[in-house]
C-alpha cells in the first residue's frame, strides 16, 4: 500500500481503539442486543427454498425446454414413483388395489395413476400381445379347456387331484403343461405342511409370462403436495406413504415388497443424508477445531472469543441474507461453512497476532493497538480479495451459486467487522495471560523457521517438476455430471433408481421430444429408433394395437370355446378337503413314476409323502385344518383369474378416441403436443453411455429434454459460470493487488499459492480417481478466497523480513495461515467420512485441496520470493530473527 493509504488506516484505526474500543462493555452490550433484534428477525423471515430446479436460470435453453415438457404434462413432474413387486400377479394386483385406494384417502397426495389400472385395460388387455403371443395363449387356453371344464363340475381339492390323477394315465392327453402344475401344487403342499401362508397363481400357469412388468411388478405414480418453504418439502407426504404402505402390507400381502424412488424421494433422502453425516461430521470437526485453537492459542480466553465473534458474525450474516435473499437454497444454506472457515481465519490472525505482540513484552493496550495497526491492512485486503471472488459469481447463470455469492461475500465484511469490534473488546474485558517469551525459547524457531528460505532452490525445482506433471494429468480431470451418483448408494431410492436403469422397459432415464403435430411426432419417433442408443421410441399411436382384426377375431374364436365354462364356473366348495383324495392321488404318481419319471413329480412325490406323514401325525381337527389350507391355498385365487379371463374376451377395437383419458393427456396435451418418449438401449449407470445417448437424441430433435438432459447441461452450465466467475474475480483481483502493492512481482507471488494449489488440486483428483461433480465444485470458492488471503498474509509478512531480519514462519501471519487453515481443514475434512457421496466429495477435495494451499503458501511463496533478496542477504538473514 502507498505510505498515504497506510497513514490514514492507521489514523482511523487508532481513533476506533481510542473513542470506540476503549468502552468495551458498552460496545459489547450493544453489539449483543442488535443480533438479538437480527436474530429474531431471521427466525421470523428465513425460509430455505429445497427447490433444485430452480437453481439455474430459468432462461437458459435447456431449462425452457424443461419447464415447456412440465407445462404440457404437469402430471409428470414431482412424482413418486412407487415399484410393487409380489411373488404372484394375484399378490401383485392385491397390493396394489390396497396401496392406491389407501394412498388417494391421504390429503398430502394431488393424485395417483397406476399405468395398467382400469376397466379400458381389463377388457382390452389381450390386444396388447403380439399376434403370436395371442395365438399361443389362444391354443393353452382351448387345450385348458377340458380341464377347466371338468374342475368347474367339482371346485374343491378332491376334484383339483382327481384331475391330476387323470392327467397322470398314460391314456390321457394332458390338457396343461403338468410339470408347471405339480411345480406349483409341490410348493402348496410345502408351505401347508409348514404352516405358512401361499397361494398358487394360475396367472401364471395360464400365461407364458410368468414374471416382470406388468404381471409380478407393477407401478404406482404419486404427485405428492410439496412446501418448498420448508426444509424436507416432501417429509408429510412421504410419512402418509408410508403408513399406507405399512397398513397395506399385511397378511396374504406381507411378502410383496415396495420400493419407492423418483427425484421427490431422492431429493428427500439425499437431504436426510447430507443432515445426518454433516451433524457427526460437524461435532467431530468441532473438537478437532478447540484442540487446534489450544495448540494455538494456550488460552482458553481467546478460544472463546473466537467462537463468540464467530458466532455474533453468523447471526448477523443470516440477517443480512434473510434481508437481501429472503431465502437459503441448496447451496447458499453452505454459506455458514464458508463464514467460519474464513472467518476463523481473520480471528486467529488477530488473536495471534496480538499474543505474539504480548509475548513480546507489551502492555495488553499497547498489544491491541499494534495488532490492529499491524493486522488491519492485510485483513482488510483479504476481505475485499475473497469477497470480489465471491461476488463474482453474481452475474452467472448458476443461480443457486449467485446468492450463495452475494450473502458469503457480505458476510466475509460481517466478518472482518466483528474482528475489530467484538473481539477486541472480549479481549479488552477478560485479557489473556501471556507469559513473556525468553530468548532461550527461540533456539528451535531460529533453526527451523527459514527454511523455505534456506532451501529456496531445491524447493523451486520440486516446483517446477510437479506443476509440469500436474499441467499433463489436467487433460485426464473428470467431470460426472449424474447427481445420482453423489447420492448415498445405500438408501433405498438410490438403490431402486439404479435397479430401474438396468432395464431399457424400466429406465426412469428417458429422453423426451415434443411435436406440433401427428406427422411430426411420427416421424420423430421413425428417426429417433433408429440411433444405435434408443431401444425403442413410444408415443401416443402406440397404444393402437396392430392387427386388431386377427387378434379380435382370435379372441372371439376362444371366447366361443372357453367362454361357456367361464360364464358357469361356480366359488371353491366349501366342504372339507379329503385325505383321500391325496392318498389316491399318490398311489397314481408313483404308478407313473415306475415307467416316466421326471425330477418335478419325483419331487413332489417325496413331498406329497411327508405330508401324508405329517397328516397322520396329527390329530384329526389339526388334519382336517391343514388340508383346508392346502385346499384355499391352490384353489381360492381360481376363480378372480377366471374373471379376468372372462373380462378379457369382451375386448372390442381400439381407436385414439377410446383411449382412456388419464393415459392419453400423458402423450397429448390438451394444447396439442404430442410426446414422443425414448427408451435407452444401454445402461445408463455409465456416464459414457447417457452423454452418448443424449448427444445422439440431439441430432434428431436440439430441445430434446428430461432427466438425463437437466443433468448433463446442468454440469455444463454450472462449470461455464465457474470459469466466468474465476476469470472475473482472477483478473479484478491481480488488478486490485497490482494498484495496491503497485508491483507486479509481489502481486505474482499473493497470486502464486492460489495458482498452484488449484492446480495441484485438480491434477490430485485425477490421481485419486475422484472426478469434479455438482457437490466438490462449490469447494472452489473457498479455495480461492483462502489462496489469496494465504498469499496476502505471507507477502506482508515478508515485506516485514525486508526491513527487519527475523524468523518467517514463527512470526504470527505465518502461524495465522497455519492454524487458520488448520482448522478449515479439520471443519471440512471430517465431511469426507460421510455417507452421502457428493458431500464425502467435497470433504476430500477440500481438505486436500487447502492443504496444498498451505503448503504453496508456507513453503512455496517463500522459495520464489528471494528472487527480491541478493543472494549473499538472503543467506545471512535466514539465520536472523525478527521478534
Amino acid at each position: 500500500m502507498s505510505k498515504t493509504t497506510d497513514n490514514l488506516l492507521v489514523k482511523t484505526i487508532l481513533w476506533w481503539e481510542e473513542n470506540i474500543l476503549n468502552r468495551p462493555w458498552w460496545l459489547l452490550l450493544f453489539s449483543v442486543v442488535i443480533s438479538g433484534f437480527v436474530f429474531q428477525y431471521t427466525a421470523d423471515n428465513l425460509t430455505v427454498n429445497t427447490n433444485t430446479a430452480e437453481m439455474l436460470s430459468p432462461e437458459l435453453q435447456f431449462q425452457q425446454d424443461r419447464i415447456r415438457l412440465e407445462k404440457a404434462f404437469p402430471q409428470d413432474s414431482n412424482t413418486i414413483l412407487l415399484i410393487v413387486e409380489g411373488k404372484t400377479p394375484e399378490k401383485t394386483s392385491a397390493a396394489v388395489k390396497r396401496i392406491s385406494t389407501g394412498l388417494r384417502q391421504q390429503k398430502e397426495i394431488k393424485s395417483v395413476y397406476l399405468p395398467d389400472e382400469g376397466e379400458f385395460f381389463d377388457r382390452n388387455g389381450l390386444l396388447y400381445l403380439s399376434l403370436k403371443e395371442l395365438q399361443d395363449l389362444s391354443t393353452k387356453l382351448a387345450n385348458a379347456q377340458p380341464f377347466m371344464g371338468k374342475l368347474s363340475q367339482d371346485n374343491s381339492l378332491n376334484g383339483l387331484f382327481e384331475l391330476f390323477g387323470q392327467a397322470l394315465d398314460e391314456s390321457n392327453d394332458a390338457e396343461l403343461d403338468m410339470n408347471a402344475v405339480f411345480s406349483k401344487t409341490n410348493e402348496a403342499l410345502q408351505a401347508a405342511q409348514e404352516g405358512r401362508p401361499y397361494q398358487l397363481s394360475w396367472q401364471q400357469l395360464m400365461m407364458d409370462r410368468t414374471s416382470g412388468v406388468g404381471i409380478t411388478k407393477r407401478f404406482i405414480i404419486a404427485t405428492p403436495i410439496l412446501n418448498f418453504q420448508e426444509f424436507l418439502p416432501a417429509e408429510k407426504s412421504l410419512t402418509a406413504i408410508n403408513q399406507v404402505i405399512a397398513s397395506s402390507l399385511t397378511g396374504d400381502a406381507a411378502d410383496v415388497s415396495v420400493r419407492m424412488t423418483g427425484e421427490v424421494v431422492l431429493e428427500y433422502e439425499e437431504m436426510q443424508t447430507v443432515t445426518e453425516g454433516t451433524t457427526i461430521a460437524g461435532i467431530a470437526s468441532m473438537f478437532l477445531v478447540c484442540i487446534t485453537l489450544w495448540i494455538a492459542y494456550r488460552s482458553f480466553k481467546l478460544m472463546f472469543a473466537t467462537f463468540f465473534t464467530l458466532t455474533m458474525g453468523l447471526v448477523l450474516s443470516l440477517g443480512f441474507a434473510t434481508f437481501a435473499v429472503g431465502h437459503l437454497n441448496m447451496i447458499s444454506i453452505a454459506f455458514g461453512v464458508l463464514f467460519i472457515g474464513m472467518g476463523d481465519a481473520y480471528s486467529s490472525h488477530f488473536c495471534l497476532r496480538y499474543r505474539e505482540l504480548r509475548q513480546r513484552g507489551e502492555n495488553p493496550r499497547q498489544a491491541l493497538r499494534d495488532t490492529l495497526t499491524s493486522t488491519g491492512g492485510s485483513l482488510a485486503l483479504c476481505t475485499l480479495t475473497a469477497a470480489i471472488g465471491l461476488f463474482a459469481f453474481i452475474p452467472t447463470n448458476y443461480l443457486g451459486v449467485s446468492e450463495l455469492g452475494v450473502i458469503a461475500g457480505t458476510s466475509l465484511v460481517i466478518a472482518l467487522s466483528t474482528t475489530f469490534t467484538v473481539l477486541p473488546a472480549l479481549i479488552k474485558i477478560m485479557p489473556p495471560k501471556v507469559r513473556k517469551i525468553e530468548e532461550s525459547d527461540q533456539t528451535y524457531s531460529k533453526l527451523t523457521s527459514n527454511w523455505p528460505l534456506t532451501y529456496a532452490r531445491p524447493i523451486r525445482w520440486v516446483t517446477y517438476v510437479l506443476a509440469a506433471i500436474s499441467l499433463a494429468l489436467l487433460t485426464q480431470v473428470k467431470v460426472d455430471f449424474n447427481p445420482i451418483n453423489l447420492r448415498d448408494p445405500n438408501t433405498e431410492s438410490v438403490k431402486t433408481f439404479k435397479y430401474l436403469l438396468q432395464s431399457e422397459d424400466t429406465s426412469p432415464m428417458t429422453l423426451t421430444s415434443l411435436a406440433a403435430s401427428e406427422a411430426e411426432a411420427r416421424d420423430k419417433e421413425a428417426r429417433l429408433e433408429k440411433l444405435s442408443t434408443v431401444d425403442k421410441a413410444v408415443t401416443l399411436f402406440d397404444f393402437i394395437p396392430e392387427d386388431q382384426d386377427d387378434k379380435l377375431a382370435l379372441i372371439e374364436e376362444l371366447a366361443l370355446i372357453v367362454g361357456p365354462v367361464l360364464d358357469n364356473f361356480p366359488e371353491p366348495s366349501r366342504e372339507n378337503a379329503k385325505i383321500e383324495s391325496l392318498e389316491k392321488f399318490q398311489a397314481v404318481l408313483k404308478k407313473r413314476l415306475a415307467t416316466d419319471s421326471n425330477s418335478v413329480m419325483t419331487e413332489l412325490d417325496a413331498t406329497l409323502e411327508r405330508f401324508l406323514a405329517k397328516l397322520q401325525s396329527v390329530d384329526a381337527q389339526t388334519r382336517q385344518a391343514m388340508l383346508n389350507q392346502l385346499q384355499a391355498s391352490m384353489l381360492n385365487s381360481l376363480p378372480s383369474t377366471i374373471q379376468i379371463l372372462q373380462t378379457s374376451l369382451q375386448a372390442s377395437p381400439i381407436k385414439l378416441e377410446t383411449l382412456p383419458k388419464d393415459l392419453s393427456e400423458r402423450w397429448l396435451s390438451k394444447d396439442g403436443i404430442y410426446r414422443i418418449q425414448a427408451f435407452p438401449k444401454k445402461d445408463l449407470n455409465d456416464l459414457e453411455n447417457m452423454r452418448e445417448f443424449i448427444l445422439e437424441a440431439q441430432q434428431v430433435d436440439p430441445h430434446v429434454t428430461d432427466l438425463p438432459v437437466s443433468y448433463l447441461e446442468s454440469m455444463n452450465e454450472v462449470i461455464r459460470a465457474f470459469q466466468q466467475a474465476f476469470a472475473v474475480a482472477f483478473g479484478v483481483i491481480a488488478l486490485l493487488l497490482l494498484i495496491i502493492m503497485r508491483n507486479v512481482k509481489d502481486t505474482l507471488l499473493v497470486l502464486l499459492p492460489l495458482l498452484l494449489a488449484s492446480l495441484f488440486t485438480a491434477a490430485m483428483t485425477v490421481l485419486i480417481d475422484m472426478p469434479f461433480n455438482f457437490a466438490n465444485i462449490i469447494a472452489l470458492p473457498l479455495l480461492f478466497g483462502l489462496g489469496v488471503d494465504s498469499g496476502i498474509h505471507m507477502a506482508h509478512r515478508l515485506h516485514y523480513l525486508r526491513s527487519n531480519d527475523g524468523n518467517m514462519l514463527s512470526s504470527s501471519e505465518a502461524q495465522g495461515v497455519f492454524y487458520g487453515t488448520l482448522t478449515t481443514i479439520f471443519s471440512f475434512g471430517s465431511l469426507a467420512f460421510t455417507t452421502h457421496q457428493g458431500t464425502a466429495s467435497m470433504g476430500i477435495l477440500l481438505a486436500m485441496g487447502l492443504l496444498l494451499t498451505l503448503i504453496c503458501a508456507l513453503v512455496v511463496l517463500p522459495a520464489f520470493s528471494v528472487f527480491r533478496f541478493k543472494p549473499h542477504l538472503l543467506k545471512k538473514r535466514s539465520n536472523q530473527s525478527i521478534l
